[in-house]
Order: structure tokens, then sequence, then C-alpha cells
């Protein structure tokens, strides 16, 4: 009967240990899953975080294409006031030279009438 005892207390001990055995198991079996949660949560902020560079650098390509289309309109602008500016000065120049042009020939002919009516009033 003492062989009967020490084999239950042998399976008590065991069952023990078995049970202990189990316990870590299951923990570490949680710790598992909430570490694959963990891996999860971070794959789909990596993805987000993806998407979101995908957009930004989309954003920065239209960017640049918009800012090389408006440095080339602002050296076109340039190039056209610079145009439209030497236009002008020589439509200025033209015209200070027709008024000058007008007003000698005003003269003159002012002249010619006080000369002619010089002579003949006398």
């Amino acid at each position: 009967m003492e062989d009967s005892g020490a084999i239950l207390y042998q399976i008590s001990c065991l069952k023990e240990m078995l049970d202990q055995v189990n316990e870590e198991i299951e923990s570490n079996i949680q710790v598992t899953r909430e570490i694959e949660s963990e891996m999860v949560k971070c794959a789909e902020f990596e993805a987000a975080l993806t998407t979101r560079e995908s957009l930004l650098t989309k954003s920065l390509y239209i960017s640049h294409f918009e800012i090389d289309g408006l440095l080339s309109f602002i050296a076109d602008s340039r190039n056209s006031l610079k145009f439209l500016e030497e236009e002008l000065s020589c439509l200025t120049t033209k015209r200070d030279e027709m008024l000058k042009r007008i007003e000698d020939k005003r003269a003159s002919n002012f002249k010619g009438r006080l000369t002619r009516g010089k002579t003949t009033s006398w």
C-alpha cells in the first residue's frame, strides 16, 4: 500500500508540474497572440504610411510640375514685358518725333505767315 501511496504522490506531483507547464504554455500562447496582434497593427500602420508616402510623392511631383510651368510662364512674361517696354519706348520716341515735326512745321508756317504779312502790309 505504501507503494500505491508513493505512486499517487508522484502522480500528484507530476500533475502539478503538468498544470504548471500548461499554465506557462497558455501564458506563452497569450503573449504570442498579443505579439501577433501588434504585428498586424504595425503592418496596417506601415501600409497606411506607404499609402500616405505615395500620395505625398504624387503631390510633390505635381507641385514640381506646376512650379516648372510657373517658372516658364514667368520667364515668358518677362520676355514679353521687355519686348513691350522696348516697343513702347520706340512708339514714344516716334510720337515725340512726330510732335516735334508737327510743332516745327506749325512754327515754320506761322513764321511764313508772319513774314508774308509784314512784307505785304508795308
